[in-house]
């Protein structure tokens, strides 16, 4: 398996000119390379390969001695990145998607070096508190696991600090086996809810954090100032500049933690069960807009926004990716199942009706059971879980269809 590994560095502020150096060219290089591309097609129908620009660069490297001082393989890869992108953009064309030209590179978009192949590149040191970084010298590291054999590698910038991150190969270390399946309900109110009845809560940390998040937003409105377009008429501004810095660092700070509550959740869900059943939700449709158009406009705009809002910031979609990563590296399978009226089908005589949920309460309107709503959900997609799987979703976890479930 493959895991990114990420530690944090501690540049000098001579090593973090040198970095931010680096970053100029790289990104001034896709630029040029991209602006190549565009003009030869335009004036002339030909297609510039990457082949051809690896060796416009070896030209350009004995000339330049800015291009000259930045390890060879980081402008390799930025070339890669660049082919990458436009044969993503001729699929799309060809599949009849929204194509999404490449687009030019600004400084705001580029924070990452990469170094194909890191692990002769990047050296450590024998206790690995120092790593040696071609151009840049020897970076101090914070010191904490032991960074296992890696291959690829990048530095990068974020909110004013600087990272490693290693791409490690780890074996699956596989669990107990349990032989139990548990259905997982996905909510609001609750962030989780399995069919053995535990209920693991949402931490809102939007919500949480939004005082911080909004006073760092208010100093930064005080102090720009704008035309009558509302565009920034100080962007370089050294107060600016620090106001931005520090909203930024507020909103890390919130996606920190609502990650690591994710990790938290996703860890005790595979921990406990031998099969995990998960709906197939459309989160891309689920927090759409209900704005509309001119012509048909929309309704409660307002509360489907703040749904959509609190659905973003619960992190269903992070949660499921974390629950198949670590369900793999456990050895457990993960069933992917109808998600249609989970929610409104009873769990003793399968009866489904929209009248028998009643806010955070199911009861059967047929039958009189009873429970918790997301518990009865969940119970319904455990058993549906239980059902022969037919198809295999891309992500490699088992997916059920709609005629299973019947």
């Amino acid at each position: 398996m493959r895991w990114m590994h990420r530690v944090r560095l501690y540049p000098t502020d001579a090593q973090v000119a040198r970095l931010t150096h680096m970053l100029h060219v790289t990104r001034h290089l896709y630029n040029a390379a991209l602006q190549e591309r565009r003009d030869a097609w335009r004036s002339r129908g030909i297609s510039i390969t990457a082949k051809t620009q690896y060796a416009e660069l070896t030209a350009l490297r004995r000339e330049d001695a800015g291009l000259a001082s930045v390890y060879r393989e980081c402008q390799d890869a930025i070339l890669h990145r660049l082919e990458l992108a436009m044969a993503a953009f001729f699929r799309r064309l060809r599949a009849g998607q929204t194509p999404g030209y490449p687009r030019f590179k600004s400084a705001a978009r580029w924070k990452q070096l990469e170094f194909p192949h890191g692990d002769r590149a990047l050296k450590f040191d024998t206790a690995q508190r120092k790593v040696r970084i071609p151009g840049v010298g020897t970076v101090r590291l914070r010191k904490g696991r032991q960074i296992p054999t890696f291959g690829r590698a990048f530095v990068v910038e974020k909110n004013g600090r600087w990272y490693a991150v290693f791409e490690c190969q780890r074996e699956p270390e596989p669990l107990a086996v349990t032989g139990k399946i548990i259905g997982v309900d996905r909510g609001v109110h609750v962030l989780a809810a399995t069919s053995d009845g535990a209920l693991i809560a949402n931490g809102a940390f939007a919500e949480r954090h939004r005082r911080v998040v909004t006073g760092h937003q208010r100093h930064l409105d005080a102090v720009s100032i704008k035309d009558r377009r509302g565009r920034c008429l100080n962007r370089r501004d050294s107060a600016r500049l620090a106001a931005v810095r520090r909203l930024a660092r507020a909103k890390e700070r919130e996606a920190n933690a609502r990650l690591d509550a994710l990790h938290k959740a996703a860890r005790r869900i595979v921990t406990d069960a031998g099969v995990i059943a998960l709906e197939a939700l459309d989160l891309r449709a689920m927090t759409r807009s209900a704005k509309g158009t001119l012509e048909r406009p929309g309704r409660n705009v307002k509360a489907k926004s703040g749904l959509n809002r609190v659905m973003l910031d619960a992190g269903f979609g992070i949660l499921r990716r974390l629950i198949v990563e670590k369900a793999a590296n456990a050895a457990r399978l993960v069933i992917d199942v109808e998600a249609s009226y989970s929610s409104q089908t009873c769990g003793r005589c399968l009866h489904v009706a929209s009248e028998s949920r009643r806010r955070r309460r199911f009861c059967c309107v047929s039958c009189g059971w009873s429970n918790h709503a997301d518990v009865a959900a969940a119970l319904e997609i455990r058993r549906r879980a239980e059902l022969r799987p037919k198809s295999v979703s891309s992500s490699g976890s088992t997916r059920l269809t709609s005629q299973d479930a019947a």
